[in-house]
């Protein structure tokens, strides 16, 4: 790949965590189960288990186990003892298809991949310092450096994990032959205040073509629209709000330019198949 199709990658850590998998959720009984959650992920079970479940597999991590998770759909359960060293992050390309995903679920031996958790552990410090117990480090605030120093420290994190996946024959995806017109309009999407309705022409126009013309490369790069890329942004961070505890839904609601709660509840669950109190609980 050239180091231009690279730079389609949209690389972030969400959050990284070394606590009991209880704390602070309401669910109760011998095991904790979570279906809302798509994002790459790794846990490193110190206590319990940890068990993700997708096309039909089941794989389970017990203490002293690393459990790479596949992105996307899945079942995660959890021991109600459990308690692990976990980092969540996002590496998607313009059309969302992740980095990793074909290869993975995997249990790895922690005693067999040492560096793995040595190079978490900076990670977890910053986090801890910036924003500790938050589910999305992206919602709190950071300078430069501090910025520069986490996307550093997952780079690095990042890059031996690709060389531990790679000894295990996990080959990562790319993305190839995206037009230009349409990168610059992802990023002008991605830079945009999700509560301000989508203007086809106004970023039709910001690449030099024509609405039409638009739609037709983000269905040729994307196998999307621009309004349907633009809705998915929207929903993924109102999932992601959804997650902290301490963030109202009507906050979520506010944060995506609706003026009353109802409308908000009717057009997540047109896109999700659920309300969004079912996320929150």
């Amino acid at each position: 790949m050239l180091y231009r199709n690279w730079l389609n990658l949209n690389l972030h850590l969400l959050w990284c965590h070394n606590r009991h998998v209880a704390e602070g959720t309401k669910k109760t009984g011998p095991t904790l189960e979570f279906t809302e959650f798509t994002n790459s992920a790794a846990w490193l079970v110190r206590e319990g288990w940890a068990r993700v479940e997708h096309d039909g597999q089941s794989y389970t991590a017990h203490p002293g186990e690393w459990l790479i998770v596949k992105p996307g759909p899945r079942v995660q359960t959890f021991s109600h003892d459990a308690r692990m060293l976990s980092i969540a992050f996002e590496a998607r390309w313009p059309d969302g298809s992740h980095l990793y995903q074909e290869g993975l679920s995997l249990v790895i031996k922690a005693s067999e991949a040492p560096e793995l958790e040595q190079m978490v552990r900076p990670i977890l410090n910053l986090v801890m310092e910036i924003a500790p117990g938050t589910w999305d480090v992206r919602d709190h605030p950071a300078d430069l450096r501090c910025f520069l120093r986490l996307e550093q420290l997952l780079c690095e994190w990042l890059s031996v994990l690709s060389e531990i996946l790679d000894g295990r024959g996990v080959r990562h995806s790319g993305h190839f032959g995206i037009d230009e017109r349409v990168r610059i309009a992802v990023d002008l999407l991605h830079a945009r205040d999700l509560a301000d309705p989508l203007a086809l022409e106004t970023l039709a126009a910001a690449v030099h073509i024509s609405p039409n013309h638009l739609i037709r490369l983000f269905r040729k790069d994307l196998k999307t629209t621009p309004n349907q890329f633009w809705d998915r942004l929207r929903i993924e961070h109102a999932q992601s709000r959804l997650r902290q505890p301490e963030i109202r839904i009507k906050e979520v609601a506010i944060d995506l330019g609706f003026k009353h709660l109802s409308h908000f509840s009717k057009w997540f669950k047109r896109h999700t198949g659920r309300p969004p109190q079912a996320v929150r609980e």
